[in-house]
């Protein structure tokens, strides 16, 4: 095959970065700097790795140990037949959409952790995401891995994200969720001073690397438990060709379908019994 002609189908079927944004943001967020991040996140995206539930669960009890109780949720009350289904890195231009009319059809909330700058190219995502009754979680501005970057930077990203989304739907996220869990006490804080609490998981099926639908789909049942929060991608087709069913098995083992704020509030209210 010649070169120019390998060139030319190789262009064709490589997928296509959506373009930097035209904005740079007021507190410290250059064009420049987002693009270089947009660069990382598509190099990025078809090789990356999440924490496990069980690598989130240790880490969390060695901060205990050390005495750096950090807010984190990683799974709601025990007690309670409650699940949080939650979408990571979209709005998708494609499988948003898809998404959402699942859920409609299926009549259960969920929560979107979004990343800015995909917020900012489809806004009237964010807004039928939000007019469908689900959660909106901030997922960073530019999708880094946070630990790589300066306590000032951590801040930036998440208030960058917070800031839009305000400006899309008139309210600021109060929970969001570190590109690939990757946390440590500067991320938390850096969190904590935009107002929002940091969310994990119990359950991962690792749909980001398109294992194949029945993986997908038996990794998620295999883990359902109560107050668990189930960590899904907001752009993978395989994912929306198993979710029907991993909701229906759900539902007929007796669970409740719920958002991450409301998962919250329960579990505060089973410690404190504030609210009751």
């Amino acid at each position: 095959m010649r070169p120019l002609l390998l060139l030319a189908i190789l262009t064709a079927f490589s997928p296509q970065k959506p373009p930097g944004p035209t904005v740079v943001h007021r507190k410290g967020l250059t064009n420049k700097m987002v693009e270089d991040r947009l660069d990382k996140y598509w190099q990025r995206a078809q090789q990356e790795v999440y924490k496990s539930p069980e690598e989130l669960q240790a880490q969390a009890k060695r901060d205990a140990r050390r005495g750096n109780y950090l807010p984190v949720l990683i799974r709601g009350d025990h007690s309670k037949k409650w699940l949080a289904l939650t979408f990571d890195d979209g709005p998708h231009p494609i499988y948003t959409l898809k998404l959402l009319d699942i859920l409609k059809r299926e009549k259960i909330p969920a929560t979107f952790f979004v990343v800015g700058f995909m917020a900012e190219q489809y806004p009237q995502l964010i807004a039928a995401e939000a007019a469908g009754g689900h959660l909106i979680g901030n997922h960073t501005f530019s999708h880094v891995m946070l630990t790589h970057l300066p306590p000032r930077e951590v801040q930036t990203e998440y208030r960058a994200c917070n800031d839009l989304i305000e400006k899309l739907i008139g309210k600021r996220p109060a929970f969001c969720r570190p590109p690939g869990g990757d946390y440590d006490r500067d991320v938390i804080l850096g969190a904590e001073a935009n107002g929002l609490t940091t969310v994990l998981w119990t359950d991962d099926p690792g749909d980001y690397a398109q294992p194949g639908t029945h993986v997908i789909e038996q990794d998620t049942l295999k883990n359902l438990s109560n107050g668990g929060i189930i960590l899904l991608h907001d752009g993978v087709q395989q994912t929306l060709d198993v979710l029907p069913q991993i909701i229906e098995y759900a539902k007929k083992k007796g669970y409740t379908f719920v958002t991450v704020d409301a998962m919250s509030k329960e579990l505060l209210q089973a410690r404190t019994g504030l609210g009751r």
